[in-house]
Formats: structure tokens, sequence, C-alpha cells
């Protein structure tokens, strides 16, 4: 009975921490639902930023329970995704084909650099803090979206 009241704390802490990361996971998932607009082009090891053009079309995404979609202003795109803790992958990304205005060159761009052979995913890692949801797509660049 004595070993039963030594281990019982234990295994209390040991499902306590397992299930705290899963409720980490499960609310930035529901974090990222919702309609978001691409700000910005960030490139942190040149401090460069890159804004929209003047006139472009805005590039939204909107992320539902398990499909996202969205526009470039040219073309649409849709799939389905996941997360896995602070990793963003695209499980299945479609995208018509009209001439694309740079801006959204950008966005495919970067999206397809994402591209991972091994399991034919697009895993990007990704944050979110208040409005702001961050997906990074290269070692040092990221794309900056805004919650509408």
């Amino acid at each position: 009975m004595r070993n039963f009241f030594m281990i019982s704390p234990l295994l209390f802490l040991l499902v306590g921490a397992f299930s705290c990361s899963d409720d980490n996971s499960t609310a930035l998932q529901s974090n990222l639902l919702g309609t978001w607009e691409l700000i910005r082009y960030e490139d942190r090891s040149t401090n460069t930023m890159v804004n929209p053009p003047t006139g472009t079309d805005p590039i939204v995404i909107t992320f539902m329970e398990s499909k996202f979609e969205g526009d470039t202003g040219r073309n649409t795109f849709l799939g389905d995704y996941t997360t896995e803790s602070k990793m963003l992958v695209l499980l299945e990304y479609g995208t018509t084909e009209i001439a694309e205005s740079e801006w959204g060159g950008m966005f495919a761009d970067a999206i397809v650099s994402a591209y991972n052979s091994d399991d034919e995913n697009y895993r990007m890692p990704f944050s979110i803090e208040g409005n702001t949801l961050k997906i990074h797509y290269e070692a040092s660049k990221f794309m900056q979206f805004e919650k509408l």
C-alpha cells in the first residue's frame, strides 16, 4: 500500500505533463482557425521586409478544422492540414495556375520551398502572438499574416 502512495504522485505528474503538451498544441491549432491576410515577407538574415506592392490584391488564407482555402487575387488554393506541436503540415495543397502577380508568386514559392519529399507534405514552423501569425518557410525567412 505504501508503494502505491509513492508511485501515485509520480503517475499523476507524468499524465499531467503529457496532457499539457496536447492542450498547448490544441490551443495553438484553435488560435490558427479563421482568416488571415499576408502583410509581409521577412528575412532575418538580411534584415529585409517586403510589403505588398500598392494596388496588389491581398493574399488571404482561411484555416478551418482540418482544411484550408485561400486566394492570391489571381489564383485560389486549398487543401488539408494538421499541426504537430508548432509545425504547420499541409497534407494536400492544390492551386489554380493562372499567371500570378509577383506578390502571389512569392507566396507560391514560399509554400513550395517547404516541401518535404520524405513524407510528401509541406512542413513549416509557425507561431501565433495575438493577431499575428508567422509561417516560416526557410531558415531565416517567414511570412507574416494578420488575423481578419
